[in-house]
């Protein structure tokens, strides 16, 4: 056998795992191990297990930057954003390259009079995209398997907040 430290040659077989993999792992074993969850807290009883858990509502919220992008942001666009090679972001103007020397061209993307300062997206409603017959059968379900009454008003309430557009989801 040769010792020549120069011409070490490491192989893995298989796929590399990291830390994050074994986790999850652990997570979906523990989640296996339980006959039923039915509650939120149930999950995260065992995701604070493995780190903090933020729960939407109490610990933090989503906004609808979707909304206030159309309010301010113009719709049509004088470049490619797929062409960009550098874009730099100043005074609500876009700088624009699509090689890397040069000058940026310059492009306003604010709709006039408004400013990002004054950009201020509103929370997103608690709403279910759940249609009516898919919540009537879910209670029916969980009345089948005897579900407690804190369960059942649980889900009543978060599939009785109806969106509008609710019919433009799939079921």
């Amino acid at each position: 056998m040769s010792r020549d430290w120069n011409r070490v040659r490491v192989s893995y077989q298989g796929a590399q795992f990291s830390a994050w993999d074994r986790v999850f792992g652990r997570i979906e074993q523990q989640i296996r191990r339980k006959d039923t969850i039915l509650m939120p807290e149930e999950y995260y009883e065992i995701l604070q297990n493995h780190g903090k858990v933020h729960i939407y509502g109490q610990h933090w919220q989503a906004y609808d930057f979707k909304e206030e992008t159309r309010a301010f942001v113009k719709a049509q666009k004088s470049f490619k954003l797929s062409e960009a090679r550098m874009l730099e972001l100043k005074n609500g103007k876009v700088g624009f390259k699509a090689v890397y020397n040069g000058d940026y061209c310059i492009h306003s993307v604010l709709k006039r009079g408004k400013t990002w300062a004054s950009f201020k997206p509103g929370q997103l409603a608690n709403e279910s995209t759940v249609k009516e017959a898919k919540r009537r059968d879910v209670l029916n379900l969980l009345r089948e398997i005897g579900a407690s009454d804190g369960v059942r008003a649980f889900y009543s309430d978060a599939l009785s907040q109806v969106n509008v557009d609710s019919d433009s989801y799939e079921e």
